[in-house]
């Protein structure tokens, strides 16, 4: 079997807690969301729309929420309200904590070859320059507890016996070479190819860091989104399903929407092997269901499916909700001349040059 060469430094995830997506979760899911809304105000409100007709999607938007990917044990699918104060509040404390200024007297971070992430004070960004969401996600009026709501534990599925060998397989692979000795070896978003974590998708999740910010723009044709984080874009063409052909794998699959009333369906095949989403690689069999609808002025819902039951134990899948973000999104250079990349390599061999002579 011909092993993809994936990110070198995989952390692999062991997912304990298996459960199976029943149909009606699966429905809950994937049930049409309402036209038209009501606001808070009780005054009805309307989607408006593009020239050709369809719910205008475009603008700026942000993901960035309080609520992990996967809902905690101690906690239901919904929060009360005292939770929701309580971990808002919590936030905006440590927030407060990790403002404070620097000891300009605190020691030198420890060396090494692997130095560590201590705190924000030594070698890692201070929060002036993170941006992780300061809210609970409210979903259809509701606190969520987890982005994942299907299987109903809110916990992504285990993984298949197959794709756990295939990681180990990866693994063992990966220790045959040192880890800056071919910059392929590097991985992908250290070489500002794809963007951290799973910001562009699909899914499309946030990275609970900085840059959870995208773009939105809409043609009669195609719908364009772009990811903050790395600059990353997504084309989706719209109409009837053209398949690029099965040897044609971008990095973020191959994309087709169509329009279901007033929510933009969007579904993703071709998934590129090198790609792993939360480190696990893309799959030949793998498909990923996206739906938008605009709920209110402020809000895109969006839902998300995963079947690729190559890689997991069940089909699973969760909701986002898409707050405007009423800032400019500035340009993420990332390194383009991938200068970092050339002195990492570089530095690499004048330390094995070192140790020889």
């Amino acid at each position: 079997m011909m092993i993809p060469n994936l990110l070198p430094s995989l952390v692999i995830r062991q997912f304990v807690i298996s459960s199976i997506a029943s149909l009606s979760a699966f429905a809950l899911l994937f049930s049409p969301v309402a036209a038209q809304t009501v606001s808070t105000d009780g005054e009805n409100w309307q989607v408006a729309l593009t020239s050709d007709g369809h719910p205008d999607l475009q603008g700026n938007w942000t993901n960035a929420t309080l609520t992990p990917m996967e809902r905690p044990d101690n906690l239901g699918a919904v929060l009360t309200q005292e939770q929701v104060v309580a971990l808002e509040s919590g936030h905006a404390d440590s927030v407060a904590l990790r403002s404070e200024p620097s000891d300009s007297n605190r020691p030198l971070p420890p060396g090494g070859d692997d130095p560590v992430c201590i705190d924000g004070a030594t070698t890692c960004y201070d929060e002036v320059w993170r941006e992780p969401g300061d809210r609970v996600a409210m979903v259809l009026g509701e606190p969520r507890s987890s982005l994942v709501t299907s299987p109903v534990d809110g916990r992504v599925p285990t993984l298949t016996a197959t794709t756990l060998n295939l990681i180990e397989e990866l693994d063992l692979q990966r220790r045959g070479f040192g880890p800056y000795d071919h910059p392929e070896l590097r991985p992908l978003a250290e070489r500002c190819i794809v963007s951290f974590e799973s910001s562009a998708g699909p899914p499309m999740i946030p990275n609970y860091w900085y840059n959870n910010n995208y773009t939105i723009v809409q043609t009669p044709e195609y719908v364009m989104i772009m990811a903050e984080m790395v600059h990353d874009v997504r084309i989706i063409r719209l109409g009837e399903p053209t398949s690029l052909g099965e040897e044609i794998r971008p990095w973020f699959g191959d994309s087709w929407g169509k329009w279901e009333g007033n929510t933009l369906v969007v579904e993703t095949t071709n998934m590129n092997p090198k790609f792993a989403f939360r480190e696990v690689p893309g799959s030949d069999d793998g498909k990923v269901m996206e739906r938008f609808t605009r709920v209110d002025e402020d809000t895109i819902l969006y839902e998300f499916m995963i079947d690729d039951l190559t890689n997991y134990t069940s089909v699973w899948g969760g909701q986002i909700p898409f707050k405007k973000f009423g800032e400019p999104i500035y340009e993420y250079a990332c390194h383009e001349g991938n200068y970092a990349l050339t002195n990492i390599l570089s530095g690499a061999r004048y330390q094995e040059n070192r140790k020889e002579n």
